[in-house]
């Protein structure tokens, strides 16, 4: 799914109402329409009051077109217009001539001073709409902070009146609704995903308005949002008669003493991957360990306690390096002596990326990947001022050493070589545990050793870690679950990925 630009947005709204054909006021009123039934399949009491903030321009129409077909539904309606500016847009005077018509009062805030004492439970903001490029001030501004010391349910139409949807706005907060929930049309904005909006836009959904498909899919887009359809049209078959070398040799470079459930953790979701063989070089003191909970896995022993010494790779499709390796000097000169060695590409994660200098990186064969966290990210590559400026340098890291760079969050963020953004749309808080990494890298490494290139394997891997997080968080709760049992519930995710007809 495209992160569109305001600017495409409108192109997509030009095109569908030229191609369709459909007048603008027509799409208008099917957009609100959208709004209306999400809201009403959200808020289910029969305590239906709400009152209705609208602008001057098309997101305000937005709003009229809503307070309307609400109260057409039995709800309670309060109607303001907030005229911060003599310009009215032509749909705006429709929808405005349409409500009086429909029996709602149209209550004019002017000043501040005109704010209601008391709002209704439930208020939709929609003010302003998408292409905001400015703080909001004078009347509007005033009026978003009052919005924001209420108590009530907060709805934003579109997005949050005084977001930008794409470009840094964290310095001027106060200035933009703080929304419980957010209803956003066809396509949703980059700012969603950045962790400094998160309780600005509170929870978000993507509502299809039936904007013209193909056109967006025209598009020139270097951001995206996965989901679970382009996870499909990804995935590959397996043939009848295929054998287990058909699928890949994974081999995993992790373990060290005191640290072995980082490899068992990484291993056991390797074999879960769908390779058809998966080795595991780890030191002496986890072979035990190692063959009792991953029997399927053959061990291969690189060191004592540490990793200190590297067996032939060439059989390997991949290797995947990191999980509990610790950092002993030794460990680190025999990492950079694989960095200098190695023909397949490499995964990267933990504590090989923390025995590791950005320098480093041009050594990474053609096709690796690195997974770091943000504080693994900063010590690579630097501290930032915010996230717009952290992604943008994702952006150039993954572009200048053509590598795949997955920088893990709540919007886990996929860099891929030739400068596209992958935002993945699965997981949840109750991942953030220890281990869930582990299970990632292992997780990747297989899916290259299976046959998917790297940037593929990155995002399939991306997304199905967090699919199974999910299936988690439904049985066990967030509180509840462990790195073990994403884990386990990958084998889930693979059945709710591919068609019943191929499981």
């Amino acid at each position: 799914m495209k992160l569109l630009t305001s600017q495409q947005i409108r192109e997509c709204d030009a095109h569908t109402i030229a191609n369709e054909p459909i007048a603008s006021i027509d799409l208008m009123e099917r957009a609100s329409q959208t709004f209306v039934q999400e809201l009403e399949h959200l808020y289910a009491s029969e305590n239906k009051h709400a009152s209705v903030y609208c602008g001057m321009g098309n997101n305000g129409g937005d709003g009229l077109v809503i307070a309307r077909l609400l109260k057409q539904k039995g709800w309670e309606i309060d109607c303001y217009l907030v005229r911060f500016s003599e310009k009215i847009s032509s749909d705006n005077q429709t929808n405005q001539d349409r409500a009086k018509e429909a029996g709602i009062e149209l209550i004019s805030i002017d000043s501040i001073s005109d704010f209601p004492s008391q709002t209704k439970p439930i208020v939709i903001d929609a003010l302003v709409g998408t292409g905001i490029t400015r703080p909001l001030e004078g009347l509007l501004g005033d009026v978003v902070q009052k919005i924001n010391q209420t108590s009530e349910t907060v709805f934003s139409v579109d997005l949050p009146s005084g977001l930008y949807d794409h470009d840094d706005c964290t310095a001027h907060f106060e200035k933009i609704i703080h929304a419980d929930y957010t209803f956003t049309f066809q396509n949703p904005k980059f700012n969603f995903l950045l962790p400094e909006y998160s309780e600005i836009v509170g929870k978000w959904k993507v509502l299809d308005i039936g904007l013209d498909q193909s056109f967006i899919a025209s598009l020139s887009c270097n951001e995206y949002l996965l989901d679970k359809p382009w996870i499909q049209s990804l995935l590959k078959s397996r043939s009848a008669h295929s054998h287990k070398g058909t699928y890949g040799h994974a081999g995993l470079i992790c373990g060290s003493k005191g640290m072995m459930g980082a490899a068992i953790l990484s291993t056991s979701a390797c074999l879960r991957s769908g390779a058809g063989l998966t080795s595991i070089m780890t030191p002496e003191v986890g072979y035990t360990s190692i063959q009792s909970t991953c029997p399927e896995a053959l061990c291969i022993v690189v060191g004592s306690t540490h990793l200190s010494k590297l067996p032939d790779l060439k059989r390997f499709s991949v290797v995947g390096v990191g999980p509990g390796l610790g950092q002993h000097p030794e460990t680190r000169e025999t990492l950079h002596t694989l960095l200098n060695s190695s023909e397949q590409p490499l995964v990267l994660d933990a504590d090989a990326l923390n025995l590791l200098n950005e320098s480093d990186l041009s050594l990474l064969p053609k096709g690796s990947i690195i997974t770091p966290h943000p504080k693994e990210f900063e010590r690579l590559f630097g501290k930032t001022a915010n996230n717009h400026d952290r992604i943008q340098l994702l952006r150039a890291k993954a572009k200048t050493y053509q590598i795949v760079i997955l920088l893990k969050g709540h919007y886990s963020c996929v860099a891929l070589p030739y400068g596209k953004l992958v935002f993945n749309s699965t997981g949840n808080p109750g991942m953030a545990k220890g281990g869930s990494g582990d299970v990632l890298t292992g997780l990747i490494t297989g899916l290259v050793a299976r046959g998917y290139s790297s940037e593929n394997a990155s995002l399939i891997g991306c997304y199905l870690h967090g699919l199974a997080g999910d299936l988690c968080s439904r049985e066990f709760g967030m509180e509840g679950f462990t790195a073990q049992d994403i884990v386990q519930g990958i084998p889930k995710g693979w059945c709710q990925l591919y068609p019943s007809s191929e499981q």
